[in-house]
């Protein structure tokens, strides 16, 4: 059996069955919203390497301080 891409992508949008429409609605609306957190979820990741180089670099300079005074 061989499905045309176009009208199976035609269905989907607009299905006969009400409930199914409503279905497709649903998982296209906890679609968006998943991608929106995951988007959310790289940003605060990348916040925290941030952070975490930072705290990093800052201790490096501590130690480096503690071995200049130490000469």
């Amino acid at each position: 059996m061989n499905i045309n891409p176009e009208e199976f992508e035609q269905y989907l949008k607009n299905p006969r069955d009400p409930e199914l429409k409503t279905l497709f609605e649903e998982a296209e609306t906890s679609l968006q919203k998943y991608d929106a957190k995951s988007e959310e979820v790289k940003q605060l990741s990348q916040q925290v390497q941030d952070m975490a180089f930072s705290v990093d670099l800052e201790c490096a300079e501590w130690k480096y301080e503690i071995y200049a005074d130490d000469e």
